[in-house]
């Protein structure tokens, strides 16, 4: 069968715009998120008991105190685990805590999820966390040595910020009531946690907030460095114990069948069909490209 009969290159390569829509699961990465962070809230709910110290009593969650991050756990103990599962905890005595993170999740993470895979996005938000708590460990470890660091805020600002970075204009409701474009409401964040620090109020507060500007900066680098966790990680066991190229040799290499070709371009939209588009590598790219221009060519009267 050639490429000209195959409806997949009948309907993404026919008119230029793109690789065509790709199936998500069910459950998006979003949603699988959030499902993970609220059944770890409600374990942590569960897991409260009563612990006596010189101070009296005291209410601890058992789940809380293994995956919350502190400076002698990570440091001292090299307990490195907590450096991402301290997003997945929340503050057990304010609702709001989980419930303002998961909201903003949820919405600034449909716009990311337009512009990256699912596999990509879980990766993105687990680095986001590992980058915004790692951010607030040294700060803590200077001044704040005791501290106590859970909550998702560091890599939920780190996805608002993509998306804001994608769609500057869109507006959203700030509280449901005020039109806001996604740029003015992420300065809006920036500033909220930027002014504590240069005021010196955060001595006062109970918020991380240079958590949530490793989680913006974090945000800012993915972009505008172009980074694609996925595809690193692809392209990782191809890069470690290859040959070293001679560079001034140059290797003619003639076009592929159509047949192989062809075979060639159903192993890619399954790959598409599966890890998104942007899991693609340089060569797989070209191999779209070459079955593009071959089907025009047959095209031709």
């Amino acid at each position: 069968m050639g490429l000209e009969n195959r409806e997949y290159m009948q309907d993404e390569f026919s008119d230029g715009a793109g690789f065509g829509s790709r199936p998500r699961p069910r459950l998006s990465a979003v949603a699988q998120i959030i499902v993970i962070t609220i059944t770890v809230f409600l374990l942590q709910l569960l897991t409260v008991s009563e612990q006596s110290d010189f101070a009296g009593l005291l209410r601890d969650s058992s789940v809380e105190s293994w995956l919350r991050m502190d400076v002698e756990s990570v440091l001292s103990r090299g307990q490195v685990w907590r450096l991402a599962t301290y997003a997945l905890c929340h503050n057990r005595a304010n609702i709001w805590h989980i419930a303002m993170n998961l909201m903003m999740l949820y919405f600034a993470g449909q716009m990311v999820l337009s512009v990256m895979s699912e596999r990509e996005f879980r990766w993105f938000y687990a680095a986001s966390a590992v980058f915004a708590g790692i951010v607030s460990l040294v700060f803590c470890r200077f001044f704040l040595p005791q501290a106590q660091i859970l909550g998702a805020s560091g890599a939920v600002l780190s996805v608002l910020t993509v998306a804001a970075l994608h769609y500057p204009r869109r507006e959203v409701l700030l509280m449901g009531i005020l039109p806001l474009q996604m740029r003015w409401l992420l300065l809006l964040y920036v500033a909220m946690d930027l002014l504590p620090l240069l005021s010196g109020s955060w001595r006062q507060s109970q918020t991380a907030h240079t958590a949530h500007l490793g989680g913006v900066l974090f945000g800012f680098l993915y972009v505008r460095q172009n980074m694609n966790f996925s595809r690193w990680l692809e392209e990782f066991p191809r890069r470690v114990g290859r040959p070293r190229k001679n560079r001034n040799l140059k290797l003619f290499a003639p076009p592929a069948p159509e047949s192989s070709l062809s075979d060639q371009v159903d192993a890619i939209l399954q790959k598409i069909s599966e890890q998104g588009e942007a899991s693609l590598t340089a060569k797989e790219r070209q191999i779209l490209t070459q079955a593009s221009r071959q089907l025009r060519k047959n095209r031709k009267p």
